[in-house]
C-alpha cells in the first residue's frame, strides 16, 4: 500500500473505531429517559450498558487467534456491521428486555473491532511508525467522548433517545460499507493450529497474566464510573440532560489530552509506572469529587483533570501489554479486549446498585479501592523490558 493509502485506512479505522465507542457511550446520557419510560430505576437501566459489554467476554477470546487464520477484514466488516444492525434495532426496541438483548447484539459486533484493529495496524505499519498510528485511532474514537455525549445527550433532549441511538446505528453500517471498500483481503499466514499454543505462551507468564489482571480491574475502575457519571452531574447539581451531557465533555478532553501525553512520556520513563501511578492518582481525585460538596465548576475541573491522569493509562498500557507476549500479541489484545468487557458489565452492575442503595460517594470509595489493587498488580508482577529494535 502507498503511505497515502495507509493514512486513509487508517482514518477509517478510526471512524471505525469511533462508531463503537460512541455505540457505548450513547447510552450514558439517556439512561435517566431510558429509565422513565420503561419504568425502571436508573441503576437498573445501567443494565443496557451493561449488556454491550457482555458478548466481549467470550466471542473476543475465541475469535483473537483465528483473525490470522482468515484475515482482519472479514473481523472488521462483519463486527461493525453487526453492532450497526444491533444499535438500529435497540432504537426501535418495544420493551426493556428486548432493549437489553438488541443491546447484547450490538455489542457481539463491537466485540471483535478493537483486537483487529490494532492487529490490523501492524499488520500495515512499521513499528517505528506504529506508535503514532495507534495514537490517531485513539485520538479519534476520544472524540466519541468529546462529540457524541453532547450530540447523544442534546439530540435525546431535542427529540428521543431513540433517534439518538440510531443515529449512532446507521454511522457503524457505514463504517462497515467503507472498510469493504477500503481495507485489503490480506490473510496473514498462521498455522490454525497454533491457537492453542498461543494461549499457553500468554497463561504461562506470571507477567502477562498480571497485565491482563491489572487490565480488568483497570477497567472495572473506568465503567463503574464513566457509565454513571452523566447521571452524578443530572442528580448532584440538578442540571437538564443536555447540560449534563455538555459537562460530561470534559472526560473526552481530559482523556484525549492525557492518552496523546501519557503515551509520550511513557516512552521516557517506562509505560509501567504510567499504568501503576495514573490509576492511582484519578482514583484519588473521584474520591474527592464524589464525597466532598464543591461547586458545579470546580467538580467539572476535577472530572477533566482525572480523565486526563486516566486517558494516559489507556495509551500506556496498550504499549505495555504490547510488549508482554510479543510472539501471541494479536492474541494478547483479543485477552485484554475480553477483560475489559468483563469489567464494563461488571462495572455498570456494580455502579447501578452503588448508585440506587448507596449513592456516589459509595461510587468513589468503590472505584478508590479497585484502582489501589490494580496499581499493585503492575508494580508487583508487571515486567517491562525496551524492545530490541533491530530484532523487530
Amino acid at each position: 500500500m502507498t503511505p497515502r493509502e495507509r493514512r486513509t485506512l487508517l482514518g477509517v479505522l478510526g471512524f471505525l473505531t469511533f462508531a463503537s465507542v460512541y455505540a457505548n457511550v450513547v447510552i450514558v446520557p439517556v439512561l435517566v429517559q431510558i429509565a422513565g419510560e420503561f419504568h425502571t430505576t436508573t441503576g437498573q437501566a445501567g443494565l443496557v450498558a451493561a449488556a454491550y459489554g457482555v458478548p466481549g467476554i467470550v466471542i473476543a477470546v475465541v475469535a483473537g487467534p483465528y483473525s490470522d487464520r482468515l484475515g482482519r477484514k472479514v473481523f472488521l466488516v462483519v463486527g461493525s456491521l453487526v453492532m450497526g444492525i444491533g444499535t438500529l434495532l435497540s432504537a426501535i426496541a418495544p420493551t426493556f428486555e428486548l432493549l437489553v438483548l438488541t443491546r447484547a447484539l450490538a455489542g457481539v459486533g463491537a466485540s471483535v473491532i478493537f483486537p483487529n484493529v490494532n492487529a490490523t495496524i501492524g499488520d500495515l505499519f512499521a513499528y517505528r511508525e506504529r506508535g503514532r498510528a495507534i495514537s490517531t485511532v485513539i485520538a479519534m474514537n476520544t472524540m466519541a467522548s468529546i462529540i457524541g455525549l453532547p450530540i447523544a445527550g442534546i439530540v435525546a433532549e431535542a427529540t428521543s433517545w431513540r433517534v439518538s441511538v440510531a443515529i449512532v446505528g446507521l454511522l457503524a453500517v457505514t463504517a462497515a460499507a467503507l472498510l469493504f471498500r477500503l481495507l485489503p483481503d490480506r490473510r496473514p499466514d498462521a498455522d490454525p493450529g497454533r491457537a492453542r499454543t498461543l494461549y499457553w505462551q500468554i497463561l504461562s507468564n506470571r507477567s502477562a497474566v498480571a497485565a491482563i489482571v491489572s487490565s480488568l480491574m483497570g477497567a472495572l475502575f473506568w465503567f463503574t464510573w464513566a457509565t454513571f457519571f452523566i447521571v452524578f452531574f443530572q442528580q448532584t447539581y440538578d442540571l437538564s440532560l443536555g447540560t449534563a451531557s455538555t459537562v460530561g465533555l470534559t472526560m473526552g478532553v481530559g482523556v484525549l489530552i492525557g492518552s496523546q501525553v501519557g503515551g509520550r512520556l511513557g516512552d521516557r520513563i517506562g509505560h509501567k509506572w504510567i499504568v501503576a501511578g495514573s490509576i492511582v492518582i484519578s482514583a484519588a481525585l473521584l474520591v474527592l469529587q464524589t464525597n466532598l460538596p464543591m461547586p458545579l465548576a470546580a467538580a467539572a475541573a476535577l472530572n477533566l483533570i482525572l480523565s486526563a491522569v486516566i486517558g494516559a493509562r489507556f495509551a500506556t498500557n496498550n504499549a505495555l501489554l504490547s510488549e508482554q507476549v510479543p510472539d501471541a500479541r494479536g492474541t494478547m489484545f483479543a485477552v485484554s479486549a475480553s477483560v475489559v468487557s468483563v469489567g464494563m458489565v461488571a462495572g455498570a452492575a456494580i455502579g447501578g446498585i452503588l448508585v440506587d442503595g448507596f449513592g456516589f460517594g459509595a461510587v468513589g470509595l468503590f472505584c478508590g479501592a479497585v484502582a489501589v489493587i490494580a496499581s499493585a498488580i503492575v508494580v508487583a508482577f508487571v515486567t517491562e523490558e525496551p524492545m530490541d529494535l533491530e530484532t523487530i
